[in-house]
């Protein structure tokens, strides 16, 4: 087996001669820039974006939270730094300081690439290779069996190994923001290139009992992102950061690796699935293996203290801390509240409790995380709104085009050739190619379009006229929205979940409906809804109240969760009736059915502060809705972990079985749903906070459960007493 997409994104400080002590060693490699790149002989290449920034997160993640020392963790950014021999020469530090029993990480994010070998064992005939700085001058890439040697050399000293590689190996592509059709990948082309070379095969890292993490597969892309604060980061690592943020220090490997691929699946990244290879032992160890202090929590130093109302720390969003978390120096007593973010990780904070004097250097540990994401749900519906003229003119134009067979009704039917949009004001159309052509301010003609239809692939030639909101529709949505607490209307150009489109039906009837940026009709894993139902002018306080569920289920799947530090032990997964097996997330096999389980995680619980919680399972279905499914509503059945897991002499169990054992079941059309387990400390009496309609008909639920969260962080400064999983899964007709 080789070493596949070893190749991860990071950010790295210039280093001389390097330093180890025993325990925990880090190795972190980040190649943002690439010597002679801006010379237009290799125009084809393209320096990164936001490697040095992941490299930079993980090197404080590991640092604050995972118990690594400064002194131990060595990072290369520069391209001075990252060259072949100094990656090498870093490498042998590495291995020469590297002690029995040693947890050490190895990170790199950056290019990587594909070499051709006819000779080589692999069928493909292919290396896997990380790029270095100065591959454009010197051709010489860093290749996955120079790369497994090394590594190996590290397992001879029988240390605990932990690699992520960030990058990609096929396919072309540039890097950008979190726009769908600008993703950046970490992939340069090779041509012409063909080492030649026979080599012995070897041993995985992986088969020797390292854990080897990938951000994709060997044929897959591995792309860049700009987060909400225009961060760069490379896809996984950003949901890698977001899983180690909420992940207990002692969690499995497996169990952080799920969380990962739900962040991945639901911001949407068309085919990137990460790679996770090691041992089932290996698996269920802790990421970084070992054990690591579980009262450690996370701690941040203090950079900057001459104003109290204007604290620098250096910790920020890297490590989950964001505007109203609290740290508190544990010997002084003095509590600061984080008041604002800045960098990839850094904050500012005033200090809000206790008057003695903090210095540079002093470290202040969180004792109260801010409890929920605020990030709203963002939708588009236009500028200012048309005229009844043009509405009239687009009308007419519908009708011609239906009584031809040339009209389609939705921008996401599979014939559609051609979409017709007014851009500003302008009216363009815009081929499936991606091609566009302009009409200008006039809406175009009949003529024109059946023209423009007749020269497209007959598989492919309808056309989808988008009606723009008219001024009143316009109007009563931009008063109606404003008032929404998870909903933001933002303008033309800016990042958007949602945008308005409106058509003309089968009966000429004006219709509006949402629709999911990059949405496709048969789509079927992305947690929300491609679009809602088509909704009437006179009924567009219906689209209003779709927003707002839109916004409740953006809430829950984005929600920004508080580290395990009290190390709650249970965990979710649906149980197969058939044979007992535990589905922790991904697919559902049509025709099984499937009941709700508990099963305990012991790596937490033996550092459990053994605090009962009571626990609430709901699901997010891709129609909008929600649905509680424990406890059930009305029911008597006790949903505290000590009544449901603890046995009659006080010990927990290992797993139960919650309920029907047939409860659920999967049958065409397959879709992606969510089932989240929240636990808290203190009861909810209210449950109709986990359920809601789907964005097809209308309903209430004014959820409250950021009040809930408040409430239920006002009650403990020590530990978050709160947590949220999220668990995806898809129909599938086969195991």
């Amino acid at each position: 087996m080789k070493l596949k997409n070893y190749f991860l994104f990071f950010c790295l400080f210039t280093i001389c001669q390097i330093s180890y002590s025993s325990g925990k060693k880090a190795l972190l490699i980040g190649i943002d820039h690439y010597i002679d790149s801006d010379k237009e002989r290799y125009a084809e290449w393209q320096d990164l974006d936001g490697a040095v920034n992941d490299a930079t997160v993980m090197y404080n993640l590991l640092k604050s939270k995972y118990g690594f020392s400064t002194k131990d963790m060595t990072l290369l950014t520069t391209p001075k730094t990252t060259t072949k021999k100094s990656i090498v020469k870093a490498f042998n530090q590495l291995i020469k300081a590297a002690d029995k029993g040693d947890q050490i990480c190895i990170y790199y994010a950056g290019h990587g690439a594909q070499i051709q070998n006819s000779k080589f064992y692999e069928l493909d005939k292919k290396h896997e290779a990380i790029v270095p700085s100065d591959v454009l001058k010197t051709n010489d890439f860093l290749l996955d069996v120079e790369i497994n040697a090394l590594l190996n050399r590290i397992l001879d000293k029988d240390a605990e190994l932990t690699v992520i590689f960030d990058n990609c190996f096929s396919g072309s592509g540039t890097r950008g923001a979190i726009d769908l059709n600008s993703l950046q990948s970490r992939y340069v082309p090779i041509s012409d290139i063909d080492i030649d070379q026979v080599y012995k095969k070897q041993k995985s890292a992986a088969e020797r009992g390292a854990l080897v993490v990938s951000a994709a597969k060997d044929y897959q892309l591995a792309k860049e992102y700009k987060d909400n604060r225009g961060q760069s980061h490379g896809v996984f690592t950003y949901a890698l950061m977001k899983a180690m943020q909420m992940s207990a220090v002692n969690e499995s490997a497996e169990d952080i690796f799920k969380r990962v691929n739900s962040i991945i699946l639901y911001n949407a990244v068309p085919r990137q699935d990460p790679v996770i290879e090691g041992s089932e032992e290996r698996m269920q160890k802790p990421l970084f293996g070992g054990v690591s202090d579980p009262t450690m929590g996370v701690q941040v130093g203090i950079v900057d203290a001459e104003n109290k109302y204007k604290i620098t720390l250096d910790g920020g969003s890297a490590v989950g801390i964001v505007p109203g978390t609290q740290l508190t120096h544990e010997t002084k007593g003095v509590v600061v509240e984080v008041t604002a973010l800045f960098g990839v990780n850094g904050c500012y904070g005033k200090v809000i409790q206790c008057d003695k004097k903090l210095t540079e250097g002093d470290l202040v540990k969180v004792t109260k995380w801010a409890p929920y994401n605020k990030n709203r749900l963002k939708v588009h519906f236009g500028e200012m709104g048309i005229s009844d003229i043009e509405i009239n003119a687009l009308k007419e134009l519908s009708i011609l085009l239906n009584d031809k067979g040339l009209l389609e009704y939705a921008p996401y039917e599979e014939k559609v050739g051609l979409v017709v949009r007014k851009i500003k004001d302008k009216w363009k159309g815009f081929y499936s190619s991606s091609e566009s052509v302009s009409f200008g301010h006039e809406v175009p003609s009949f003529e024109k379009l059946e023209k423009l239809s007749s020269k497209l692939d007959p598989s492919y030639n309808k056309i989808y006229i988008e009606v723009p909101p008219g001024t009143k529709v316009y109007q009563q949505l931009n008063g109606d929205l404003s008032g929404l607490p998870k909903v933001e209307p933002v303008k033309p150009l800016e990042k958007f979940d949602y945008r308005l489109i409106g058509r003309f039906n089968e009966k000429n009837e004006l219709e509006y409906s949402w629709v999911r940026y990059a949405a496709q009709k048969e789509e079927k894993q992305n947690p929300l809804p491609a679009y809602t139902d088509w909704v009437a002018p006179h009924r567009i306080f219906t689209l209003t109240d779709y927003a707002g569920r839109l916004g409740e289920l953006k809430g829950w799947l984005t929600m920004e969760v508080p580290p395990n530090s009290a190390n709650f032990p249970f965990k979710f997964a649906l149980k197969k009736n058939s044979n007992g097996d535990l589905v922790k997330s991904g697919g559902l096999v049509e025709g099984e059915e499937y009941g709700l389980a508990l099963y305990k995680d012991k790596n937490l619980y033996n550092n459990w502060n053994m605090e009962d919680r009571y626990l609430f399972i709901f699901l997010l279905t891709s129609d909008g809705s929600m649905k509680l499914l424990f406890p059930t509503t009305n029911s008597s059945v006790e949903n505290n972990t000590e009544q449901i897991m603890k046995t009659a002499n006080g010990d927990y169990k290992d797993e139960i079985l919650i309920g029907h054992p047939d409860l659920l079941s999967v049958s065409e059309p397959f879709t992606t749903d969510n089932i989240l387990i929240l636990s808290t400390v203190t009861d909810i009496t209210d449950t109709s906070i986990f359920n809601q309609d789907g964005v097809v008909t209308r309903g209430s639920g004014d959820l409250s459960l950021d009040e809930l969260i408040n409430e239920e962080e006002e009650r403990s400064s020590k530990q978050s007493n709160w947590f949220l999983e999220r668990h995806t899964f898809f129909g599938t007709k086969t195991q």
